[in-house]
């Protein structure tokens, strides 16, 4: 059985290390030294000894600004650069999300670097949380029930399955946004109403609440301009989003950009979810 260091991260990091030590691995978690619940996990006293495990995982995202390890419970910045000169290019290191410049650095170092966040299985079951946090988010700010209300949501991916599939069991009147024919047909199939992405500024004004799933501009100043001036616009496309944020806020649109739900609404379920798709990554690789 393979030694394991968590290193960074928020409740699902501390999830996965507790859950990985329960499955019966050797495994410790360095970053955690403010004020937070660590009971039953070994804190690594330094980075050194935490990086004397054999296999390596940063969090989601791994960095946030490509300098330092994502680790918001950390006394102190832990900086990359003293991580790559430490960690040695015998060790595997799973990070999530991690950026095309990190990406690289690694690979000039010779590091074996696997990014967990690709995997098919985590983003399948991670647009649960997500979809359970815009819907929270949707109750909290609307002055309306969602039962009865119209909704639109933009793009048919794993989040906009999910998201129209909730929506349709509250009673939400749902229309849906794609751009190929398949998926149009398959929104009607899933007893909401269907238009091209391409033409959503066509009747706007009805909506209540847009969801927006896809991670380009597709909330320009045509489609704000457009829109209710009652209307909620939560975005959950990852960076750079999918609304002209500076237009919203000159035609006085209220826009909530819901970055990393799955980590604020439900930190235990997806940090089972990271387990799952670590376990099924060191199987594949015959190192679990």
């Amino acid at each position: 059985m393979k030694t394991i260091s968590v290193i960074g991260g928020d409740l699902r990091a501390l999830t996965l290390a507790r859950l990985l030590s329960e499955d019966g691995y050797k495994v410790s978690a360095f970053g955690f030294e403010k004020d937070i619940d660590t009971s039953g996990i070994d804190i690594a006293s330094d980075m050194y000894k935490a990086l004397s495990a054999e296999v390596i995982i940063l969090p989601i995202p791994a960095s946030r600004d490509d300098i330092t390890i994502n680790a918001p419970y950390g006394q102190k910045p832990i900086l990359i650069e003293d991580f790559i000169s430490m960690v040695g290019s015998s060790k595997l290191v799973l990070a999530g999300h991690i950026s095309p410049v990190l990406a690289a650095r690694f690979d000039r170092e010779g590091i074996a670097l696997i990014d967990y966040y690709n995997r098919e299985e985590l983003m399948v079951k991670n647009a649960i949380p997500t979809a359970e946090g815009a819907l929270e988010i949707a109750l909290s700010e609307m002055p309306i029930t969602l039962s009865g209300a119209s909704a639109l949501v933009i793009g048919y991916g794993r989040i906009g399955k999910i998201l129209t599939k909730m929506l349709i069991a509250l009673g939400c009147d749902v229309t849906v946004s794609a751009r190929r024919w398949g998926d149009l047909a398959w929104i009607e199939c899933a007893g909401a109403k269907a238009v091209n992405t391409a033409k959503i500024a066509v009747g706007m004004n009805k909506y209540d609440v847009i969801f927006n799933t896809v991670p380009s501009l597709v909330l320009g100043e045509t489609e704000l301009g457009a829109m209710n001036d009652n209307a909620l616009i939560i975005d959950l496309a990852s960076v750079p989003g999918g609304v002209d944020l500076e237009t919203a806020k000159s035609l006085n649109r209220r826009v909530i950009w819901a970055l990393s739900l799955p980590g604020k609404t439900a930190p235990i379920s997806a940090g089972c979810i990271i387990k799952d798709t670590v376990k099924n990554i060191l199987c594949e690789l015959e190192v679990g």
